[in-house]
Protein backbone atom coordinates (compact mmCIF):
# COMPACT_ATOMS: atom_id res chain seq x y z
CA UNK A 1 0.00 0.00 0.00
CA UNK A 2 1.34 3.44 -1.05
CA UNK A 3 1.25 6.29 1.51
CA UNK A 4 0.55 9.54 -0.25
CA UNK A 5 2.82 12.33 0.94
CA UNK A 6 1.44 15.94 1.03
CA UNK A 7 3.96 19.13 0.67
CA UNK A 8 4.15 21.34 2.84
CA UNK A 9 2.29 23.90 0.50
CA UNK A 10 -0.14 21.46 -0.04
CA UNK A 11 -1.00 21.70 4.02
CA UNK A 12 -0.71 26.10 3.40
CA UNK A 13 -3.65 26.15 0.88
CA UNK A 14 -5.29 23.98 3.56
CA UNK A 15 -4.71 25.81 6.57
CA UNK A 16 -5.96 29.16 3.81
CA UNK A 17 -8.73 27.87 3.36
CA UNK A 18 -9.38 26.66 6.52
CA UNK A 19 -9.05 29.51 7.77
CA UNK A 20 -11.58 31.47 5.49
CA UNK A 21 -14.09 28.76 6.39
CA UNK A 22 -13.99 29.52 9.79
CA UNK A 23 -14.11 33.64 8.78
CA UNK A 24 -17.59 33.07 6.68
CA UNK A 25 -18.85 31.04 9.92
CA UNK A 26 -18.16 33.44 11.98
CA UNK A 27 -19.72 36.38 10.03
CA UNK A 28 -22.82 34.11 9.43
CA UNK A 29 -22.64 33.41 13.60
CA UNK A 30 -22.24 37.17 14.03
CA UNK A 31 -24.98 38.27 11.86
CA UNK A 32 -27.47 35.70 13.48
CA UNK A 33 -26.77 37.15 16.70
CA UNK A 34 -27.29 40.54 15.70
CA UNK A 35 -30.68 40.23 14.34
CA UNK A 36 -31.52 38.24 17.17
CA UNK A 37 -30.81 41.15 19.34
CA UNK A 38 -32.47 43.37 17.25
CA UNK A 39 -35.26 41.85 16.17
CA UNK A 40 -37.40 42.53 19.38
CA UNK A 41 -37.27 46.30 18.65
CA UNK A 42 -37.70 45.61 14.90
CA UNK A 43 -40.57 43.51 15.50
CA UNK A 44 -42.25 46.27 17.50
CA UNK A 45 -42.07 48.83 14.83
CA UNK A 46 -42.72 46.41 11.82
CA UNK A 47 -45.11 43.59 13.23
CA UNK A 48 -45.79 41.70 10.39
CA UNK A 49 -41.64 41.15 9.13
CA UNK A 50 -40.49 37.66 9.76
CA UNK A 51 -37.28 37.10 11.64
CA UNK A 52 -36.10 35.60 7.89
CA UNK A 53 -36.49 38.69 6.52
CA UNK A 54 -34.90 40.84 9.07
CA UNK A 55 -31.70 38.30 8.67
CA UNK A 56 -31.35 38.58 5.11
CA UNK A 57 -31.81 42.54 5.63
CA UNK A 58 -28.96 42.70 7.78
CA UNK A 59 -26.79 39.94 5.96
CA UNK A 60 -27.35 41.71 2.33
CA UNK A 61 -26.27 45.52 4.38
CA UNK A 62 -23.06 44.11 5.85
CA UNK A 63 -20.14 44.67 3.75
CA UNK A 64 -18.64 42.49 1.49
CA UNK A 65 -15.35 40.01 3.28
CA UNK A 66 -12.09 42.35 3.42
CA UNK A 67 -13.98 45.31 3.12
CA UNK A 68 -13.51 47.34 6.65
CA UNK A 69 -16.10 49.65 7.80
CA UNK A 70 -13.10 53.01 7.88
CA UNK A 71 -12.60 52.62 3.70
CA UNK A 72 -16.09 52.73 3.35
CA UNK A 73 -16.76 56.09 4.96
Amino acid sequence: MKIKRHHATDLRVSDVERENEVQRVQREIDSFLRAVNSYPDRFAREPYLSFQQHLSNIVTAEPPPGIDEDSRR
